[in-house]
């Protein structure tokens, strides 16, 4: 019963060891591990810059929260980064979901893999 009850206690606090440095937060103590390596939490996971060359930088439901942490010049990999895979690639441009439940989209111009600009979503 005795190793029961340890085994549950080191279950729990591996869990908030993985929750912390996955979300961060937990414990109410400055930026998360992912944060602090330059990196977005999603669930479960911890999104950093390299998920463009690997292709899993994921989608995100709100991507044009992300918006004002670019600007011209910035390189794709930057883009895709902090807004996520795009819903279509056109030749000079990336487009994504204005976010949850609109269905307009935005669009980013990009040449010579550099951004240009991106444009803002409409209010509804």
């Amino acid at each position: 019963m005795r190793r029961l009850i340890i085994l549950g206690a080191v279950l729990a606090v591996a869990g908030l060891v993985v929750e912390e440095a996955t979300q961060g937060r937990v414990l109410g103590q400055g930026p998360s591990a992912c944060e602090a390596i330059g990196g977005k939490p999603a669930i479960g996971r911890c999104v950093t810059p390299a998920c463009y060359w690997q292709g899993d930088c994921g989608h995100w439901a709100n991507p044009a929260r992300w918006v004002d942490r670019l600007k011209p010049g910035d390189p794709v990999s930057k883009v895709v980064f902090w807004l996520g895979e795009p819903l279509q690639r056109d030749a000079d441009s990336l487009s994504w979901s204005c976010g949850k439940p609109s269905t307009d989209r935005f669009r980013a111009v990009i040449r010579d893999q550099r951004l240009v600009s991106v444009e803002q979503c409409k209010l509804d």
